[in-house]
Order: C-alpha cells, then structure tokens, then sequence
C-alpha cells in the first residue's frame, strides 16, 4: 500500500538549510514529500530535486495572506497530506493556515528556532491549539523549556548539507563566520580586536554570507577594516553565497566561529533562546568552532569547540589551528554527531504518538 506523502512547509523564505536533513530522513522511510516553498527558497536549492516529488510554489509577496491560506489549505487537501512539517512554524501566515485547519484531518508538526515562541508570543498561543508537536535543534534549549500544557518538545540537529566535488586543500588558516555582517549575530567589535592580536599569524576569516552594504552597519565594519589595514585578514560577500561557494569555502576551512559573546547583542541572539546556525555546520561537517569560554556550560558544544576569551584568543587560535585534525575526528566518532542518529531521531519523534 502506497504511504501518503508528507508535506514540508517554508514559506517564511529562511531556514532552509534545515529541509535536507527531513527530505532524507522522510525518504528513508519511504513516505513522498510535497515541498510548499518560495521561489527563492526553490531556486537557491537544487540539491532539492533529489528527494521531493512535487513541488509547490507560493508568491508571498503579491498574494494576501486570506488568499495564501486558502491555497495552502486546498494543496494540502488535494494532495492528500496527513501530516505536515512546518519548518518555521510561526508568524501570522502560519496562525492563520491552523486556524483554517482545525478541524482538518491533517496534522501539523513545527520546527521552532527560538523558545521565546513558547514565553513570549500570543501568535503562537493559538497556532499551539493546531500544532502539538514541536522540533527545537538544540539539546541544550530541549533540557532548558517548558513546553506549554498539551505541548510535546524533542530535537534534532539538521547535518545534512549539500556537497559539490572540490578539491580539498585545508593548508590555508581559514576561519569561517557563519552568514553575513551583523551586530545583533556577532560582536563585530570584539571581532576586530581580535583579528588585531593575531594580525600576524596569516589567519583569513570569511564571513560566509550576504553583507548587505545597504545598511549602515556593514558599511561601517568595512570601514574600521580599513582602517585598521585587515583588508588582507576578511572576506565578505555583498550578494547571495551559492550552494557551491558555501560548500567549497567550508571544505577548505579549519574552524568556525560563532562570534557569539557575553554583554553584546549577540549574547540576547544566542545561545539564551536560540542556537547559532553555525553550531549546526559545525557538527555537519566535522570543522571545530572557537567558542566563547562563557559558553562552556553547553554540553552538546564541547567535543567541537576550543574556548577563549578575548584575552586568550590568539594562543587559543594558535593551538586550534595546531589540532583543529584530531578534533575533527573526535567529532566523527561522536554518535549524537552522526546524520543517521540525527535522522532516525527526527523520524522517531515524527511519527511517535
């Protein structure tokens, strides 16, 4: 007998880097999968066609949202789909679609990146009436919320990333920062500073994402670039980063760096409610992070990470370029790291009672 096709949802035109590891694992199982998704979302992810049968595309930008809901609604039916992932699962769109949907016969599965969702949001009180199951990607924000009543919680992390054949040549001393320019996800300040104390061990740093220069921000941070002469040490990226670009820069880097730090606005982004998406790649593809010792604490970061502060960031740096290899591997023989422990728990939680 033929299973009914699971549909995963993204519509809020982000977080996409979290679909390839459920494609797998749905696969794997043997079910469909109806992909509701943006053209951005489909166009920038080829790796895409591989596992989905259908895709189905919705313009959230010219359609009002009465009229979006109701062709969600009427694909999901048509389509015979009796169960949902919605990859990010909130905002008014997705309020509406469980609303719509009460009484359906469809249930509905969210993916959450931020616990604020469960404290903070009235929004997302009523879309919990519809969606009683909740994914968070992080072990740490698991053991540290309280699901509201009626609510169920698990994680998973999303390892599954898209690769292209590159040559692997890891001589270069290349730190990557996950995504773009950005105060509220880095302390760019801290940063420059420390880019400074190690001005001369021939380290590059890449910030591997968009840094939209229309913002006074990043032209700001090109600025004290400048003028602190680190032209040579940074790189950054004014336009989308391809699959292909993200891929070949992470198989040739030696460490990450969330750039996350204690008392900067990155500090109330991460890790309080939510997880750098670079903790994620990191454990996808075995590159170590250097992370802030204030983070320590975070058991599931640990087998990854080298700490620091902003005192000892040089010699920490030093010493992880040194054994960045033997970590690599300790996180290849770690089994929460592994994709199928990854996946088969996703797929435990997703079909579980």
């Amino acid at each position: 007998m033929k299973k009914t096709p699971i549909s995963l949802i993204e519509i809020g035109g982000s977080h996409d880097e979290c679909l390839l590891t459920q494609m797998h694992a749905i696969r794997a199982a043997g079910h469909e999968i109806l992909l509701i998704t943006t053209p951005n979302v489909s166009e920038r992810n080829p790796a895409f066609s591989e596992y989905v049968q259908e895709v189905f595309l919705v313009d959230i930008d010219t359609t009002s949202r009465k009229s979006l809901v109701r062709e969600l609604r009427k694909k999901l039916k048509t389509a015979g789909v009796k169960k949902a992932v919605l990859n990010t699962a909130q905002g008014k769109v997705i309020r509406d679609l469980c609303l719509k949907t009460y009484f359906d016969p469809v249930e509905f599965v969210g993916v959450i990146h931020t616990t604020r969702m469960f404290t903070e949001s009235f929004t997302q009180k009523i879309i919990h009436r519809k969606i009683k199951k909740y994914f968070l990607l992080s072990a740490f924000l698991h053991g540290n919320v309280t699901p509201p009543k009626g609510v169920s919680i698990d994680y998973f992390y999303p390892l599954r990333f898209p690769t292209t054949p590159t040559i692997v040549q890891k001589s270069k001393k290349t730190v990557v920062l996950i995504g773009g320019v950005e105060e509220r996800r880095k302390d760019l300040t801290g940063f420059i500073e420390m880019v400074k104390s190690v001005k001369d061990k021939d380290v590059h740093f890449v910030f591997l994402g968009k840094s939209d220069t229309s913002k006074a921000e990043v032209v700001q941070f090109l600025n004290r670039i400048k003028d602190a002469q680190l032209e040579a040490s940074i790189t950054t990226f004014d336009h989308f980063v391809s699959q292909e670009t993200f891929d070949a820069t992470l198989q040739n880097a030696a460490l990450i760096l969330p750039l996350v730090h204690p008392n900067t606005p990155s500090a109330d982004q991460y890790f309080r409610n939510q997880i750098s998406g670079a903790m994620t790649v990191s454990f996808g593809y075995k590159i170590p992070m250097l992370i802030h010792e204030a983070y320590q604490n975070i058991e599931e970061m640990h087998t990854a990470s080298f700490y620091y502060t902003e005192t000892s960031f040089s010699q920490v740096l030093t010493d992880a370029l040194e054994n960045h290899s033997s970590k690599s591997e300790e996180m290849h023989q770690h089994t929460p790291y592994s994709l199928d422990e990854q996946e088969a728990r996703y797929l435990h939680f997703l079909f579980g009672k």
